[in-house]
């Protein structure tokens, strides 16, 4: 497995993925750094980015995993390289490689942006320490739904020649995990979504917003955390990556 890791990157190194990676990271960097705030909005900065930063996962986490995982694999699309390949390894092996190889750079883009967080959070004048424990929360909250997002991107992206297919899924699927996220009168609609469990997991509401007063008198509070939605995912994670593999694995190359 080692060997094969390092032909993955051997492979993909002039394809840009890692520039491709840090290039979504700082956009979602951009995105979230604070502007001016008011005093009010400082006092409660460390919360407010837990309530907003769902929705930007969604967007730029859902996009990243779809085109890391097309680059990675359709350079094996061309030429039939598929066919030689499993001429020499296993398939099963080969993708697991090819997973593992994506989800690198996955887990490498939530760490940056998760530390990005904090710098951007202390650069402003948050009020008040991090809240570590939260924070720590909503880094498991999105690391799973990131890694089940690619689980499904990659078995799309590898089983099928034409990546259409990969970008037409991923793209209906981000707007649907956005949408899902303004429809909390429908959280059934988070749960079928891969692409809503950002939403889903999300644990920090806010009260108190009116137009009048906007964030004068606003507070967040931690709401309960939806554990079984969590064990959904988990569950769901596995079945995407058996599904994905024991497919590749009997597909006619």
């Amino acid at each position: 497995m080692r060997r094969l890791l390092k032909c993955e990157f051997l492979k993909t190194r002039r394809r840009y993925i890692l520039l491709t990676t840090l290039a979504m990271t700082a956009m979602l960097c951009v995105w979230i750094a604070p502007e001016r705030y008011s005093e009010d909005m400082l006092r409660v900065g460390w919360m407010n980015y837990l309530y907003q930063l769902p929705l930007a996962n969604t967007i730029f986490m859902s996009l990243l995993g779809m085109v890391v995982s097309s680059r990675f694999c359709d350079i094996e699309h061309r030429g039939n390289m598929l066919r030689v390949l499993a001429t020499v390894t296993e398939r099963g092996h080969l993708y697991d490689a090819k997973l593992l190889a994506g989800l690198a750079h996955m887990t490498l883009s939530v760490l940056l942006s998760f530390g990005a967080t904090i710098l951007l959070g202390r650069a402003a004048g948050f009020a008040g320490d991090v809240p570590v424990r939260l924070y720590l929360l909503y880094l498991l909250f999105t690391l799973t739904p990131t890694a089940a997002i690619y689980m499904l991107q990659h078995a799309l992206a590898l089983c099928f020649p034409n990546q259409a297919v990969a970008f037409f899924v991923g793209i209906i699927g981000t707007f649907g995990g956005v949408f899902s996220l303004f429809l909390q009168q429908f959280p059934w609609l988070r749960r079928i979504l891969v692409w809503g469990y950002y939403g889903g997991l999300q644990f920090v509401g806010m009260f108190g917003y009116t137009p009048e007063t906007r964030y004068q008198k606003v507070w967040f509070d931690v709401m309960e955390i939806d554990w079984t939605g969590f064990a959904a995912l988990c569950g769901l994670s596995v079945v995407l990556y058996l599904a994905g593999r024991a497919f590749f694995v009997r597909k006619e190359l």
